[in-house]
């Protein structure tokens, strides 16, 4: 008994460490929809994307996340098309796509994640939806839901026992190494083309955590996130952006990034931010041909485990998809013109 109690302290204490604090990424400004299920379809194209985030490289059984998205405007009865033509001459570093507004929009979207931790491990799965609707011709309003499936697991070979033949602990793990569990999540986004800012939660249904069909005292605790970007046009050619995002759960210090960064041409950018008493984040990225854009971060501690800390790197990786160019529209557009 007294390794089964020890046995459950540390899986708890592990899975406190998703409970509590869900994976943090550094280039939310290139992809909001990953923290906000209202955020994709703010640009008229489809955007599919790859995250990767690495922390403590060179310790075993470091934290890592990966995560794959996609979010798409789709057409609804007769409207005009939902997908727009983008980037049709294929330009080496092309411009970011145009935020657009000023009328109603259906999007659909998915996201696949995967934490992990030492032993534990957990890979969610989920399916979006958000309607945008106009507040004026510069301005919509975004809500968004999505609903999934959740899986949270112990990895028996990362394990190290006190006793290697340990029988308690072994049935244990037998009979508890995985939870499923549905989920869900929702966000509301205000934008225009210099603006947006949005609010949305994760893990909304609070589910508790169940071993071998034993409710425990942890729960998947709901997470709220504020996040806000403003582009500030220097002139053609130059931007500033500052963005702050907000953490807030229960039990928990609020967390918050603020930072800015610097945009040129509207195709690169380089930027710096600050995470309350624990990181300076510094990001840099590109979009490059074919309509492929690249970022990369990395975060250097400051708190107390800065020793431990000190290595953590994002990679993104991305693509923008619009319609093919439409040349019998172009030419129809020049005969009406002359």
């Amino acid at each position: 008994m007294r390794y089964l109690l020890y046995t459950l302290s540390i899986v708890l204490i592990g899975f406190n460490a998703f409970s509590q604090q869900e994976a943090h990424f550094v280039n939310l400004p290139n992809n909001p929809y990953i923290l906000n299920p209202a955020a994709g379809g703010m640009s008229d194209i489809i955007q599919i994307e790859s995250t990767s985030r690495f922390q403590w490289l060179g310790y075993n059984g470091g934290p890592r996340s990966i995560m794959l998205t996609a979010n798409s405007p789709m057409k609804m009865g007769t409207s005009v098309k939902a997908v727009d033509e983008f980037n049709v001459t294929d330009e080496k570093f092309f411009k970011t796509p145009k935020i657009t507004t000023g009328k109603t929009k259906h999007v659909v979207g998915g996201k696949f994640i995967n934490d992990a931790i030492g032993p534990f491990s957990r890979t969610s799965i989920y399916g979006t939806y958000a309607v945008h609707i106009p507040l004026s011709s510069s301005m919509n309003l975004g809500a968004g839901l999505g609903a999934g499936f959740t899986n949270f697991s112990i990895n028996e070979s990362r394990v190290v026992l006190y006793e290697e033949n340990d029988f308690t602990y072994s049935s244990f793990l037998g009979n508890s190494a995985s939870q499923g569990i549905l989920d869900a999540n929702a966000g509301l986004m205000v934008y225009s083309k210099h603006l947006y800012a949005g609010l949305s939660m994760s893990q909304a249904l609070n589910n508790n955590v169940i071993f071998d069909n034993t409710s425990t005292m942890s729960n998947y605790n709901r997470h709220l996130f504020l996040m806000a970007k403003y582009t500030a046009d220097i002139n053609d050619d130059f931007a500033i952006e500052p963005t702050v995002i907000g953490k807030f759960v229960k039990n928990s210090p609020m967390a918050f990034d603020i930072g800015a960064r610097a945009v040129i041409n509207q195709a690169s950018w380089f930027g710096l931010q600050y995470r309350t008493s624990n990181a300076i984040l510094a990001q840099v990225g590109s979009n490059l041909i074919k309509n492929l854009y690249i970022a990369y971060a990395y975060e250097h501690s400051i708190g107390k485990i800065s020793l431990a800390g000190n290595s953590t790197h994002e990679i993104q990786l991305g693509l923008y998809l619009g319609n093919n160019r439409n040349l019998k529209k172009e030419i129809k557009e020049k005969k009406v013109e002359h």
